[in-house]
């Protein structure tokens, strides 16, 4: 049985959101060239991984974090050394970042998923799931994150 709070988390993971690339501040945005024409990873969708987190971390952030890495390391290295899985890992303390957390309104810890394809963004936050799964259950939380990066590369 969920509870409302477990109910809203899987909701806010399910729920996508479409904004134009142009709002994106990564390199994902620059316009297609004659170069890009010719490669051929070019005309595929991009997966963007932002790992928020707090200078001071818990170990449920921490394990989040582990658990992204032992995901892309274990099912997506080839896709990461194409360039078409971009991850950054980002402390929202740190004014640099100022921008990029709050276009994902991540005031704290958060793990965000997003496919870049066509002019669109489509973002799926795993921060719940990371938080439900991540440290005790890490298996389950590999496999739903697989599952959603594979998707958003198709």
């Amino acid at each position: 049985v969920k509870t409302e709070t477990s109910q809203k988390d899987s909701l806010n993971a399910e729920k996508a959101h479409d904004k134009k690339v142009s709002d994106i501040e990564d390199s994902t945005s620059k316009k297609t060239t004659e170069k890009d024409k010719n490669n051929p990873v070019a005309n595929l969708p991009i997966v963007l991984i932002y790992n928020f987190h707090v200078t001071n971390r818990c170990v449920s952030c921490i394990a989040i974090e582990d658990a992204t890495t032992k995901t892309l390391n274990t099912y997506f290295s080839s896709e990461i050394k194409q360039g078409r899985i971009k991850r950054k890992i980002l402390n929202v303390d740190d004014e640099a970042n100022k921008k990029i957390s709050e276009k994902y309104e991540a005031f704290g810890s958060g793990l965000f998923v997003t496919r870049v394809f066509k002019g669109k963004e489509t973002t799926t936050d795993f921060t719940g799931d990371g938080f439900k799964y991540a440290k005790n259950k890490q298996e389950k939380f590999i496999e739903l994150l697989k599952t959603k990066i594979s998707e958003y590369l198709k």
